[in-house]
């Protein structure tokens, strides 16, 4: 079983099992494949693999269409299938070596020639400044996120979910446009949700020319669902390589709000592997980006460090402004009492990213007590690493590796903690620009925090009165962070209630719209909050 996704990998097997009717011997990312194709064959052979699928969250509109399909094809195998997950579970067969090679050479000429338009078009964008908008009295927002399905849960998800349904607290019509169908989450928080129409094939050949091509159809379903309600404003959540949203602000001349997490410039070139093309990506993402913020009415930085990396790409300072990341409290379970128990348990949520800091909570396992357990909820990259580590070190065993759970099931799994831990730790260059989503959901938990006195972490949360806080990266100060907290006579439940107290008063979602609200140019009618 091949998988188009790292974070496929856990729940392919199942899948499997249900369409095939039987359990693959084997699953790998086709990403993994591609880069040692020789092995990769000699896998299956070992394996005496008989049969291949690769599983597709949506065929229709995933990228690298024709190179995987081609890895499929060069299996030592007798069976391939490709599995769309979209369709219910639909089989179908993979096509040969040979016209599948013609086509990968086919594909690769549509998706260079999207790449070179673009790459002559970004040109244009260099000297793009602001433009007038006008006033609007419409309640209506136009929201943008291309890479809206491509992850079903997660801090990007709870971030857009959460601004969007503050927004619809106080009165708006939220119309989404996406690119692939968002997840429940995202769907639930909105109006309308307007999926655009699926590149051609060739377009999908690379990821990168796949976000290329899809500006246009972006552009044009926005501004279709425009026409149906005009809107007073638009809203983008800031990704490598898209643009459509200060097209179509251009276009209606209304204001952009560009949701800003960071330079993702300087994300993809930092974070992720490097392509032979990477430099003429990041050329091209440069000017895209640069006109992004340079289009936008606001730049919602997440944290002072985002702000200054939107500054850096060429925003006016004027324009920038820092709104952290919140919570919406309607979707946290209330606080509950821990029961009396003999273990403790420890509670995390994330993706295994480059600084979420999963390691320094593997090895802190070591300077606790047999009987304080880990649970870690999440995916993602590195969590094979920590997995390994910690049979190193013999506390295995004492962590439950939850895989990605459903937003309500992790959060109930996160309640039923007696500690939350955020252990950030930053080896990157310039300032931790971060706003951690977990932060904000464990505050309004109402559970004892044990976080990293890192950047925007140590400035939401206080020492000793909604939290208590440690040094990044240090194993064995998380620990005694974490035993600090048992230790007390209530086991830290009044630095939980005071951390939810903060988190409904000054860190909810609604709040968070009410700010962006407050510095757009809208006639104060139109800015004022009405309820739903």
């Amino acid at each position: 079983m091949l998988t188009e996704s790292r974070y496929q990998l856990p729940g392919a097997g199942n899948t499997a099992a249900s369409v095939l009717g039987q359990e693959p011997v084997l699953v790998m990312a086709a990403s993994d494949a591609v880069r040692n194709i020789p092995a990769y064959r000699a896998r299956l052979r070992e394996q005496e693999v008989s049969g291949v699928a690769l599983l597709s969250s949506d065929a229709a509109r995933r990228p690298y269409a024709t190179p995987y399909e081609l890895v499929v094809a060069l299996a030592p195998a007798r069976r391939r299938t490709l599995i769309d997950t979209s369709g219910g579970g639909s089989q179908e067969r993979v096509g040969g070596l040979a016209s599948l090679t013609f086509r990968c050479a086919a594909d690769a000429v549509t998706a260079g020639g999207y790449v070179l338009r673009e790459f002559r078009a970004s040109r244009n964008y260099q000297g793009t400044v602001p433009l007038p908008r006008r006033a609007s009295g419409s309640r209506c927002l136009l929201a943008l996120w291309r890479d809206g399905g491509a992850s079903k849960v997660g801090g990007a998800v709870s971030h857009v979910s959460g601004i969007l349904s503050g927004f619809r607290r106080l009165g708006w019509h939220v119309v989404l446009v996406t690119s692939t169908e968002p997840p429940q989450q995202l769907r639930s928080a909105v109006n309308v949700v307007e999926v655009a129409a699926p590149l051609p094939r060739g377009a999908r050949f690379t990821r990168e020319s796949a976000r290329i091509a899809a500006n246009e159809p972006m552009r044009r379903a926005a501004l279709a669902a425009a026409r149906r309600m005009p809107p007073a404003f638009v809203y983008e959540r800031n990704a490598f390589l898209s643009r459509a949203g200060a097209d179509v602000s251009r276009e209606l001349g209304v204001p952009m709000v560009l949701e800003w997490n960071a330079s993702d410039v300087w994300v993809n070139r930092n974070w992720y592997r490097h392509a032979p093309l990477s430099r003429l990506f990041q050329t091209i993402g440069t000017r895209v980006e640069r006109y992004s913020v340079r289009s936008a009415s606001l730049v919602a930085a997440v944290s002072h460090g985002a702000a200054q990396m939107a500054m850096d790409m060429g925003a006016d300072s004027a324009t920038v402004a820092v709104m952290p990341n919140a919570v919406d409290p309607d979707s946290v379970p209330a606080p509950t009492p821990v029961p009396p128990r003999e273990r403790a348990v420890v509670g995390w949520i994330g993706s295994f990213g480059p600084w979420h800091g999963v390691e320094t909570a593997v090895r802190s396992l070591q300077h606790l007590p047999a009987n304080v357990e880990f649970v870690l909820v999440g995916d993602g990259d590195q969590r094979a690493d920590c997995e390994r580590l910690a049979r190193r070190l013999g506390v295995h065993d004492r962590i439950t590796w939850s895989g990605s759970l459903p937003r309500p099931q992790a959060l109930r799994v996160l309640s039923d903690c007696d500690v939350l831990v955020s252990p950030h730790q930053w080896a990157g260059s310039g300032p931790f620009f971060g706003s951690p989503t977990k932060l904000f959901e464990y505050m309004a938990l109402g559970r004892p925090i044990v976080a990293s006195r890192l950047g925007q972490i140590g400035e939401i949360l206080q020492d000793g009165v909604t939290a208590v806080l440690t040094e990044p990266g240090d194993p064995a100060d998380l620990a005694r962070g974490v035993a600090q907290v048992l230790a007390m006579p209530d086991r830290g439940a009044e630095l939980g209630v005071r951390a939810r107290r903060d988190a409904l008063e000054n860190h909810t979602w609604e709040r968070r719209a009410e700010q962006i609200l407050a510095r757009l140019p809208l006639p104060a009618s139109c800015a004022a909050a009405e309820g739903n």
